[in-house]
């Protein structure tokens, strides 16, 4: 579990999925580091069903920093990700979609844990 003044990292494994919950705060200075522990964390876990819960993280990027996070050339974990979000930030985690995608992720977005979890358990391709 990764912790910080700015966010905290909380993990639970549920019917084989790593679910991490982000919580606190994140900015332009911290969103990196936060991505880095997050991705250290899935990758000593092991798992390759990923649920990851923002809904109660405060602040949200920008597109360019979206994607340049996406794109950061960090080791990423080669997993299944659902991202869950509030409704009211649908068009910011739509472009963290699209954009994960053309960069090769397997990573969906959401406003429904259901829903997530649903996908997640229903994927054919095992990363």
């Amino acid at each position: 579990m990764g912790n910080s003044v700015e966010y905290q990292i909380t993990t639970s494994v549920n019917d084989g999925i790593l679910e991490v919950i982000l919580t606190g705060e994140v900015t332009k200075g911290t969103v990196e580091k936060l991505a880095i522990e997050t991705a250290a964390i899935v990758i000593e876990n092991g798992s390759k069903n990923i649920l990851v819960d923002i809904r109660t993280l405060k602040g949200r990027l920008g597109v360019f920093e979206t994607y340049a996070i996406v794109r950061n050339p960090y080791d990423k974990p080669k997993v299944n990700c659902a991202v869950v979000d509030l409704p009211e930030n649908v068009e910011s985690i739509r472009f963290l979609e699209t954009t994960s995608l053309n960069a090769g992720l397997l990573l969906k977005t959401f406003i429904d844990m259901d829903a997530a979890k649903a996908w997640l358990k229903g994927i054919k391709e095992k990363r």
